[in-house]
């Protein structure tokens, strides 16, 4: 089920949400900030934010269905390929790990060349598991995420975006089903 924001009080103009993109962010990007000192610094919207939540639902005809993170796993290596964070890859060391084991970096870009725009021309976002759910943060190299984006539309945005990527069906070619 795919989530609409347009009825929270936080919500920007749906003008402004037709023009964003969701944009992998280069591992070799990532590996490479990294090498150089910086840090990934995330503010996870699942646990700062209450007015809002993610609900996953693997097979919508399905009764009683629970949220589904490994659907949400298969459906963003169908798009994006495997996670472009270095350390959540299949078969690496997991003994530091806590409960997070993918983890996606991305930035949403808005190229629209509009003057009254509300929200900010780009943003990072990252989609991983938490909890065994879909955990969303919002991301900066260096610095921790701004306190007002996160409690703001910017936050919003961000939580529904992803979770709509997650959640809408992709046509897979195994027996004419949806995932």
């Amino acid at each position: 089920m795919a989530v609409d924001i347009r009825e929270h009080p936080q919500a920007p103009p749906v003008e402004e949400l037709r023009e964003f993109t969701l944009v992998p962010v280069a591992r070799e990007e990532v590996r490479d900030r990294r090498d150089a000192g910086e840090e990934l610094r995330e503010a996870n919207l699942r646990e700062s934010r209450e007015d809002v939540y993610v609900e996953l639902d693997p097979d919508p005809t399905e009764r009683g269905a629970h949220d589904d993170i490994g659907t949400a796993l298969y459906r963003l290596v169908q798009l994006f390929g495997t996670p472009n964070v270095p350390g959540y890859d299949a078969g690496d060391d997991v003994s530091d790990r806590e409960d997070t084991t993918f983890k996606y970096l991305f930035r949403l870009v808005n190229e629209a060349d509009e003057s009254d725009r509300t929200l900010p021309d780009e943003w990072l976002v990252t989609a991983f598991d938490w909890h065994t759910e879909l955990g969303v943060g919002l991301a900066e190299w260096g610095d921790d995420p701004d306190p007002e984006a996160v409690d703001g539309a910017v936050g919003l945005v961000s939580l529904a975006l992803v979770t709509n990527v997650v959640s809408e069906p992709v046509q897979c070619v195994y027996k004419d089903k949806w995932y």
